[in-house]
């Protein structure tokens, strides 16, 4: 799949020419000054591109994380970055953070309408701060709680809607990067019913 391919169904929940809250010709001006910053390989989890073929040196990256964590997410954009300004994008904030020092820009923003979640979507040009939340290991919240009541037996296959969208772009990139005692240790951390394990460990073996 091209990378316009995959960025169009990246962005399937957003309007036509906005990323992470920005139009293209907005983010050309902030990510003027090409990236000195390389990156070796993309990372599987959170799904990450180059928006290089937009004419923008810098990345796009969109995660699920639990609520309780989104403070923690904002405490290492505070750290890293410097807040500059913001606007509205579908009545939430969008906003943009630089490092003078490194040259690094970061625009974002958060939502808490979705999967009983905080997606957070994102642009950035500093392969420091990728590594920090690729470090911090953000953990999408499973189908029981993204979908509550959802019966396990219904989960996998062809799924369309939010279920698809949900499952293709956030949970099974990240469940298929982990290893079997993560796997465990997420499943208890959630507190997974036998039935839910049983589901996504068959899904997990056929990937």
């Amino acid at each position: 799949m091209s990378f316009f391919s995959r960025f169009k169904s990246f962005m399937k929940q957003e309007p036509e020419e906005q990323i992470a809250g920005y139009s293209i010709s907005e983010l050309r001006t902030i990510f003027a000054d090409p990236s000195t910053s390389e990156i070796s390989r993309l990372p599987y989890y959170p799904k990450t591109s180059s928006l290089e073929g937009l004419g923008i040196p810098a990345f796009y990256s969109s995660f699920l994380i639990e609520h309780a964590d989104t403070h923690k997410f904002l405490a290492f954009v505070e750290a890293n970055f410097k807040y500059t300004s913001e606007k509205t994008f579908n009545e939430l904030p969008a906003k943009h953070y630089v490092n003078d020092e490194k040259n690094e820009q970061l625009v974002f923003f958060t939502s808490t309408r979705e999967f009983n979640s905080t997606t957070v979507r994102m642009v950035t040009n500093s392969i420091d701060f990728m590594n920090v939340i690729l470090r911090e290991n953000f953990a999408p919240p499973p189908p029981w709680i993204a979908f509550e009541g959802y019966n396990p037996s219904w989960w996998g296959g062809e799924m369309q809607g939010a279920q698809g969208y949900y499952n293709d772009n956030y949970f099974i990139p990240f469940l298929t990067q982990l290893s079997d005692l993560e796997r465990m240790k997420y499943y208890a951390r959630f507190g997974a019913t036998n039935e839910w394990i049983e589901r996504l460990e068959l899904m997990y073996r056929s990937e």
